[in-house]
């Protein structure tokens, strides 16, 4: 099913690409395009607050301080709506026809106070329906929705106002919530999250769960190599245990056409899955309530993108244990590069009904686009 190399008989004409930014591959290396590709995990920023880090700051929030100063300030230029035509072009390099846009994380999730996190989270909704879906581009992009978790029944209002009226195709979350400071956090398996739950099956929108870096008093694991709480691993921990929180909690019984996205090939829970339910079978059923097993709700509940991921290994047993309609292709841009991935993934060797269903198929069911 997965291979890479000499291109079949037949296949489209190879074209050179490389998009130059700092700190990614430039070997221009030869691929066969595959066009209408459409990807979820893209940021932008706000004119409204600082979203990258929580409000107000606190430290240990986000991976910044330990990025390359080079690759940070490439990032930060492309994160704002002045670049969009430049975001387009790199789109157009890489044959993506739809960019679904997002908050760059933390965003509404890190701000303490509830009636800030309210009124913000309606006001960078406008900004986005304003710069993306009445812009020059507007059939170029779609965007995920901001709610204020801090307050469920106000959250639920906004998605319900936010897809409705602004055209939304779901909504996006960092993670756990902020609860008045930075170490009091509150994970969506709540039971206080049922107005919420009901607005996003009552809209059958997706929800995506981003991840953001453990609260500042759960690093202890990362003292002295705090690089590691961010992206290069931090993040699928953080996660991969919110989702696994969400099956044993029982939401999907009580929700089951409930549907949640996950980034980069499932935040390593493809691989863990299998481990975990044969090690639960031994524990005492009471001390969870969910019916069924995880991998159940995996593959029932939860679709994921390949976003920032680069392996065809682990693409292979992500499309395995979630099953081929499940696996949706992605970017992560600006903090991966467009052209970089695609690149990757047209070159792969791959039974063409799912490498379309990846790159652009199950995308447009699920978001009805």
């Amino acid at each position: 099913m997965f291979s890479s190399g000499t291109l079949a008989p037949g296949a489209q004409k190879e074209i050179a690409l490389s998009s130059g930014r700092p700190t990614f591959d430039d070997e221009s290396a030869l691929y066969s395009p595959i066009s209408g590709k459409i990807v979820l995990e893209e940021h932008v920023s706000t004119s409204l607050f600082l979203a990258a880090f929580t409000t107000p700051f606190a430290n240990n929030t986000n991976e910044i301080p330990y990025g390359a100063a080079v690759y940070q300030a490439d990032v930060q230029s492309r994160l704002n709506v002045t670049s969009i035509a430049e975001r387009v072009q790199q789109m157009d390099a890489a044959n993506i026809s739809v960019s679904v846009v997002s908050l760059v994380p933390v965003g509404i999730q890190g701000v303490f106070n509830k009636t800030l996190a309210i009124d913000l989270a309606a006001k960078v909704n406008d900004e986005l329906y304003t710069n993306y879906k009445k812009s020059a581009y507007a059939d170029r992009f779609e965007f995920f929705c901001n709610v204020a978790l801090q307050d469920p029944a106000a959250a639920a209002s906004e998605l319900t106002r936010c897809v409705k009226e602004l055209g939304g195709v779901g909504a996006m979350v960092a993670g756990y919530t902020n609860n008045g400071s930075v170490n009091e956090i509150i994970y969506l398996d709540d039971p206080m999250y049922t107005p919420f739950w009901e607005a996003v099956v009552a809209l059958d929108v997706p929800l995506y769960i981003h991840p953001r870096m453990p609260a500042p008093d759960q690093q202890r694991a990362y003292r002295g190599y705090e690089f590691l709480s961010g992206s290069a691993y931090g993040y699928a921990a953080e996660t991969g245990i919110h989702a696994l929180r969400l099956m044993v909690s029982g939401l999907f019984d009580t929700y089951p056409t409930l549907q949640i996205i996950l980034g980069h090939c499932g935040e390593t829970l493809p691989f863990l899955l299998p481990r975990i339910d044969h090690r639960m079978r031994h524990f005492t059923r009471s001390q969870w309530p969910a019916k069924q097993t995880m991998l159940y709700y995996w593959q029932n509940n939860f679709f994921v993108t390949t976003a920032g991921v680069m392996d065809e290994g682990t693409l292979a047993e992500t499309v395995r244990i979630s099953g081929r309609d499940r696996v949706m292709f992605s970017v992560d841009y600006p903090f991966e590069d467009d052209v970089e991935i695609s690149t990757w993934f047209d070159q792969l060797q791959l039974n063409t009904g799912i490498k379309q269903a990846i790159a652009y198929g199950t995308a447009k069911k699920l978001l009805k686009i």
